[in-house]
């Protein structure tokens, strides 16, 4: 008893990591519960059930768990405090000995052009006059500690899975939709990244798709998509996708001809991940990869293949004022 009432009544530890990721990255990712699981050790427990609260990101919302291991217990984490790009607080109830638990984290920006962003991470506990809690304390820089460093490391390893771009300073908004099903017409180029020879391969597949229009008594459904396939240092792999209708047709009722490497199908409904853009059609490939990080933060996968609508005649793409709309399917 002597010797616990010399000990400390309070304990605060410390570690941090550096990623190469942008603040804004860095700050959404842990402003709530999104990504919860992609950075807290909580997760490895098999047992773990958790409840997360609606809406999951911002202050004052929380995850509540419970576990059948007896070290993790039950307990609840509260975002407390969001200081955008520079600071949050969560606080901590659960069975272990103390209270005023948080865990707080401090985000700097650091390196080449004060481009990276320091993540220092601190935990604290307070144990007052309870002498048992003090001697637990002694124990807190490994237990807890130990689980924060591990933590970090998985944060840094998924923040390198998310595209090195900042959406923050995006003009135009980024959010989720849901994608109607279409029928549709498909040509398929494999062209060099030259934006002319892109453009005549697209205006050379449009006339076949619009002669199959004609041929089969269709209705064009929408502006016509550039589906990306693969897009090399010199090589643009994409799909010309025009969706289409006709009149008094059924589900089954769609017996198409197509000519040349001209095929029909048929895209499911689904939700995606979308932005307007407009400038050159050179600048599309980072828009794609600004909203697919924007989504992974916000705790969707991006599926399948991002694609454009284009809003301007294929001619037009490489002008200032060309425009697009920007898509990638979630899953």
């Amino acid at each position: 008893a002597v010797v616990g009432l010399f000990l400390p009544s309070e304990r605060v530890i410390e570690d941090k990591i550096e990623s190469n990721r942008p603040i804004s990255t860095v700050f959404d990712v842990l402003d709530g519960f999104s990504r919860f699981e992609d950075w807290n050790t909580l997760n490895i427990d098999s047992t773990l059930k958790t409840q997360i609260s609606d809406p999951a990101t911002g202050v004052g919302a929380t995850m509540s768990y419970t576990s059948l291991n007896r070290s993790t217990g039950q307990g609840t984490w509260e975002l407390v405090e969001s200081v955008p790009e520079e600071s949050l607080k969560f606080k901590i109830r659960d069975s272990s000995l103390g209270f005023d638990k948080y865990m707080k984290f401090k985000l700097n920006r650091t390196g080449p052009n004060k481009k990276n962003t320091e993540i220092v991470q601190q935990y604290h506990v307070d144990y007052g006059w309870n002498l048992f809690g003090r001697y637990a304390g002694m124990y807190v820089q490994r237990n807890v500690g130990d689980q924060m460093k591990s933590g970090l490391k998985r944060l840094s390893t998924f923040l390198a899975t998310v595209p090195k771009l900042s959406y923050a300073d995006h003009v135009e908004p980024i959010t989720f939709v849901d994608v109607p099903a279409v029928n549709a017409l498909v040509g398929t180029v494999i062209s060099d990244r030259d934006n002319n020879k892109i453009a005549t391969n697209i205006v050379t597949q449009m006339a076949w798709i619009n002669k199959i229009i004609a041929a089969n008594g269709l209705v064009a459904s929408g502006p016509m998509r550039i589906v990306t396939n693969e897009f090399t240092a010199t090589n643009y792999s994409f799909d010309v996708v025009q969706p289409v209708t006709k009149d008094g047709a059924t589900e089954g009722d769609w017996d198409i001809q197509t000519e040349g490497k001209i095929v029909f199908e048929k895209f499911p409904a689904g939700r995606a991940v979308t932005t307007d853009y407009t400038g050159y059609a050179t600048g599309l490939d980072r828009e794609r990869q600004v909203i697919r990080a924007w989504a992974m933060v916000k705790g969707a996968e991006t599926d399948n293949r991002a694609y454009e609508e284009y809003l301007v005649a294929p001619e037009a793409m490489m002008t200032d004022t060309a425009k697009f709309k920007v898509y990638w399917p979630i899953k």
